[in-house]
């Protein structure tokens, strides 16, 4: 039997974790992208192409997990993701040639599908059953935390973005060293411990609705996480520090997510998925409507912040009892369809773009 950890410090460790490759390493080219667009002078399409790559090698990293929390144990995987954000970001602040910011997004992209599979694991061996919902739906929320840290040394540093970087990539080194310290540090299964991992395991009746709802939250979040603020800025006329303060708003947010598990008490599974998922769609299509009102932006970014974060937690939760035998396995197919959806979604939204304008590609994504 696996000793019983406090949930608030695994909680705190995996808020850090999350916050620091989702919120800054993964989101944070979102963040300053129009400002690496007048560094670079690239098109909205060699953008989305970008963010697309961050995108892939995420997932590529999340099915990297599974094997290796099977085989080396939760922690490792969680530093072995956090040395990634430290690494891209870092890369991202000393480049200066479009291709060495392709590769640092694909490194820091990296990071995200590493650290968050493990926490699965983390918490299911870990913290007693009745505090597993809210510590994991309070480790989902990271990302948040992440965004809302992230934006205000953005806003700060103007059109200076390659310091942000930095600034994010030490931070970055403080919350991998801090994960080696104090989450448990778990093992290796042993043969035959593991349900053997086959595509019959992951699909079936239970999952197909978890699977494909992932699939098309991943579509439409992408366009939001990648292209906000920039549309902001493009078509609705704010300045820099409003349409980066717009994103900050979403990450304070997003922390609303720490509820879904009560949430989805309440109202059951598919209500809380369904509620989320309709005020996704509802801030994508008022950014769309008007992008150069700031009342609307708030209330967009306030709605979509809390709902995404909410439907990460509820997949999450959904998932650990889906794929209950190996929870990270699960969450790593979850987040395999979330990331199919952000691959397709912004090379898709970057072509709209090109055709129908940024806010064309906006109301395509709410549908």
């Amino acid at each position: 039997m696996t000793a019983q950890r406090n949930p608030v410090v695994i909680a705190a460790a995996g808020i850090a974790a999350v916050g620091c490759s989702f919120g800054m390493a993964r989101y944070g080219y979102g963040l300053l992208l129009a400002s690496i667009r007048a560094s670079y002078h690239l098109s909205t399409g060699a953008l989305g192409l970008i963010a697309a790559g961050g995108y892939g090698s995420y997932l590529i990293a999340g099915t990297v997990a599974v094997a290796l929390v099977a085989r080396v144990g939760g922690r490792a995987v969680v530093v072995a993701g956090g040395a990634c954000a430290t690494l891209g970001m870092a890369s991202a602040g000393v480049t200066r040639t479009s291709a060495g910011l392709c590769v640092s997004v694909l490194v820091a992209g990296a990071s995200a599908g590493l650290v968050f599979p493990p926490f699965s694991d983390i918490v299911a061996t870990g913290v007693r059953p009745a505090r597993r919902g809210r510590t994991l739906a309070a480790i989902s929320s990271g990302t948040g935390w992440g965004v809302a840290l992230a934006a205000p040394i953005a806003i700060l540093l103007g059109d200076d973005w390659r310091p942000a970087w930095l600034i994010w990539a030490g931070l970055g080194a403080i919350v991998t060293l801090t994960c080696a310290r104090l989450l448990p540090p778990g093992r290796g299964a042993s043969p035959g411990e593991l349900p053997a991992l086959r595509p019959s395991w992951f699909v079936c009746p239970r999952s197909g609705p978890l699977l494909s709802g992932a699939l098309l939250i991943g579509l439409g979040a992408s366009v939001f996480w990648t292209f906000a603020v920039e549309l902001l800025q493009s078509s609705g006329g704010l300045g820099q520090g409003t349409a980066r303060g717009f994103l900050m708003l979403v990450g304070v947010a997003s922390i609303a997510g720490t509820l879904a598990a009560d949430l989805m008490r309440r109202v059951g599974q598919r209500g809380a998925f369904v509620l989320c998922a309709g005020l996704m769609a509802g801030s994508l299509g008022l950014l769309a409507v008007w992008p150069g009102s700031v009342p609307a932006a708030l209330t967009a970014g306030i709605g979509f912040g809390g709902a995404y974060n909410g439907v990460v937690a509820l997949q999450t939760l959904w998932s650990a009892e889906v794929f209950a035998r190996r929870p990270s396995a699960g969450v790593a197919a979850v987040m395999t369809m979330l990331a199919i959806g952000q691959l397709i979604g912004p090379p898709l939204a970057g072509a709209a773009a090109g055709a129908v304008g940024l806010r064309g590609a906006f109301l395509g994504a709410a549908t």
